[in-house]
């Protein structure tokens, strides 16, 4: 059966089918220079993000090529791009983290940022867990716990968990300075919140 396309080719005279045949490849050839500059500008960012690192660490060869294949591998798992990935890793060894640190921290740091609504970039994820963090002297491997708190919040609450990083923000350090645990700050902020947001729909 001869579909539109079919009928369509066979009306057009040899010059017509000639020019049809090199319209198309030149479609390819566009598509294929357009795929190549992305993938290029992509390595480009991924080199810079690098060359960021570098400068705020001192790690060996091998190490950095460790990291690159790490970097990698967490940011497909998390859903975030590698250029995120060692931007937010620079971030994080630049305040004295360790790689392996850096790394942790920058894989909770794309999580939140994927999950918290509301969150404009990971910068801002980061400096909400790194002041929760610094508040309740937490150290970088139980950072996805942190995470996990603020997310279980915005499920369970009217709040979304960018609301209760924020408030953590500004708060936690005077919070744990009063005795406060990470859990019981969180059930206080929440509990403001909730009366806040309650006196404004009143």
């Amino acid at each position: 059966v001869k579909t539109g396309w079919d009928e369509f080719k066979g009306s057009l005279g040899g010059v017509g089918k000639q020019l049809l045949q090199y319209g198309l490849r030149m479609v390819e050839i566009y598509d294929i220079i357009r795929y190549l500059r992305q993938g290029f500008n992509e390595v480009l960012q991924i080199d810079t993000a690098m060359t960021e690192l570098k400068k705020v660490t001192d790690e060996t060869a091998v190490a950095y090529d460790n990291f690159a294949k790490s970097a990698y591998a967490s940011s497909k798992k998390i859903g975030s791009t590698m250029k995120e990935f060692i931007q937010a890793s620079a971030d994080f060894a630049r305040l004295g983290y360790s790689i392996d640190e850096a790394s942790q921290l920058a894989e909770a740091a794309n999580v939140y940022k994927n999950v918290g609504d509301g969150i404009d970039d990971v910068a801002q994820a980061s400096e909400s867990i790194i002041s929760t963090m610094k508040a309740f002297n937490i150290e970088a491997t139980d950072s996805m716990g942190i995470v996990d708190r603020f997310n279980e919040i915005g499920n369970n609450f009217a709040i979304d968990s960018v609301g209760i990083g924020e408030a953590l923000k500004r708060s936690a350090s005077a919070l744990a300075e009063a005795g406060n645990s990470i859990d019981e700050s969180i059930a206080l902020v929440t509990a403001a919140m909730k009366i806040g947001c309650l006196y404004r729909n009143v």
